[in-house]
């Protein structure tokens, strides 16, 4: 899990404006060389019924919604998984993120 500021507000944000069935929010900055406590990658598994009926783009429009603020400022990227219940429920894997492509190194 992840457990800063800018992971709690993402937190707080996606089960507001989704009310998830399940929510998973993961700190990954450390694997793309950020120093401690930067919270700036970050991953999501968002399961929600909102998302019955909407395509995969669709979906992602939403949380970036949800996330305008902290994608203007601190979070500089975002892996999104987002599953309806039934989809959730059939498949709860969780594909791998790609390795850094060290894009500031």
């Amino acid at each position: 899990g992840a457990s800063g500021p800018v992971a709690s507000a993402i937190r707080t944000k996606l089960a507001t404006a989704l009310e998830p069935s399940h929510l998973q929010v993961l700190d990954e900055s450390w694997r793309h060389g950020a120093p401690p406590g930067a919270e700036s990658h970050f991953s999501v598994v968002v399961v929600s019924k909102r998302f019955a009926g909407l395509a995969p783009l669709q979906r992602h429009r939403l949380i970036h919604a949800a996330l305008q603020a902290e994608l203007a400022g601190p979070l500089h990227a975002l892996a999104i998984v987002a599953k309806t219940p039934e989809q959730w429920e059939s498949d709860p894997h969780v594909p791998p993120r790609p390795p850094c492509l060290g894009g500031s190194k």
